[in-house]
Order: C-alpha cells, then sequence, then structure tokens
C-alpha cells in the first residue's frame, strides 16, 4: 500500500497524474493505476475531514489531477466512474464506522455491496427452485383416498417416502440460506412502504416456522 501521509499537495497531484498518463499508454496494469489514483484522493479527503468528497476545493483539486493527465473528454466520465469506485472501496479501509456515518456513507463498500448483490441473487434464484421443489413435494404427497373405513382414516400416516423426506431437508436448507442473506443495511435503505412489506412477510414466515418447528419438536419428544 503506497504511503501518502507525509507527501506535500503538490506531490499528491504530482502522483495522481503521472498515474492516468501511465494508465492511458499502457495495458494489464489500468487497475493498479486507478486504484493509485484513488489512495491520493482518498488521502486529501483524509487530512480534510471530507469523507464524502463535497466542496469546491475538493473538486478543484481532483479537477487538476484530471486535467493534468490530458486524460480524452470522451474517457474523462468512465475514468472519473473507475476512480469513484475504487475510491468507495478504499475509503472503507482507511475511514472508522464513526466517520462514515457522520459523512452518510454506508458502512459497505462497491465492492462488498456487489457481493452482497449476488448472494442475494443467489438467494432469490434458491428461492425459486425452493418453490419449485415445494410444488413437486404437494404433487408426490399421497392423497386421502376416498371410501376408506373410519378405521382406515383413523391410522396415523404412513412416514413420507425418502425423496419427500431428502425434499424437506433441501426446503429447510434453502430457508435458511435465504434468510441468512437478508441485509440490514438494505433494510436503512428502504422506504417506510417497503419496510411494511417486507415486515409482514417475515411475520408470516416466522408463524409458519413456529409452526413448523413446534410439530417437529412434538413428534421427536413423543
Amino acid at each position: 500500500m503506497i504511503d501518502l501521509e507525509h507527501e506535500s499537495t503538490e506531490a499528491l497531484v504530482a502522483r495522481g497524474v503521472a498515474s492516468l498518463k501511465r494508465y492511458q499508454q499502457i495495458s494489464g496494469e489500468q487497475t493498479t493505476l486507478l486504484r493509485n489514483v484513488a489512495r491520493v484522493l482518498v488521502e486529501v479527503r483524509r487530512r480534510t475531514d471530507n469523507w464524502s468528497g463535497r466542496g469546491k476545493e475538493y473538486r478543484d483539486f481532483a479537477a487538476r489531477i484530471y486535467s493534468g493527465a490530458g486524460i480524452a473528454p470522451d474517457s474523462l466520465d468512465g475514468v472519473q466512474a473507475a476512480v469513484r469506485y475504487h475510491i468507495g472501496n478504499i475509503i472503507r479501509e482507511v475511514a472508522t464506522p464513526e466517520q462514515l456515518e457522520d459523512h452518510n456513507l454506508k458502512v459497505l463498500g462497491p465492492a462488498d455491496r456487489w457481493r452482497e448483490q449476488q448472494k442475494s441473487r443467489t438467494a432469490v434464484i434458491a428461492s425459486a427452485r425452493a418453490e419449485v421443489v415445494a410444488a413437486e413435494v404437494i404433487a408426490s404427497a399421497p392423497a386421502k383416498a376416498k371410501g376408506k373405513t373410519q378405521t382406515e382414516q383413523s391410522a396415523p400416516p404412513v412416514p413420507p417416502v425418502g425423496s419427500l423426506v431428502a425434499d424437506h431437508i433441501r426446503l429447510g436448507t434453502g430457508v435458511a440460506s435465504i434468510l441468512s442473506q437478508l441485509s440490514t443495511d438494505v433494510i436503512d435503505g428502504m422506504t417506510d412502504g417497503q419496510r411494511a412489506r417486507l415486515d409482514a412477510q417475515l411475520e408470516a414466515a416466522q408463524k409458519t416456522l413456529t409452526k413448523l418447528r413446534r410439530h417437529s419438536r412434538r413428534r421427536s419428544e413423543a
């Protein structure tokens, strides 16, 4: 990691300009060079306690780096977006949670949020598959035969076949996996209406889980 703490402001500008110039000249090291630029800008934010990068002074500093590197106008937006991505990740390595909160910045950086999104997508896919399995379980469950005698109807149910047991275990695993992917950070970003809808869904799930667990424990204790 580059130690920038003791470099002067002019040295920081020169370092940022040099990285961007080299970024335009070579291939294969772009990510490293853009991270170097991001580290320079994060260092300025740290020195001025301006973690969100607002204000004319910070914008002017950043503009000196981009203009000094001679970034082509049609490439500037893309370069700046890439640098902002790295800034978002590096800030989470440098700033404390309290500093992030004071500047209305989320604890998770872009890379972590992307990973959380991937987990959420995986959970959604797992949920869809679980619905398919649940439908198959219901379809495969032995239906009550009509015309049975009272004795036959009151007899204990036949234990599910092996495939149905395995399906239930898979469903239980899927439920646990899906619920574990729900993030409090995402909930914090919801509107009141969205949170209310989610809360209603979680309440319904909790009632179903409580009913199933009560039945499972009762059968185990019998």
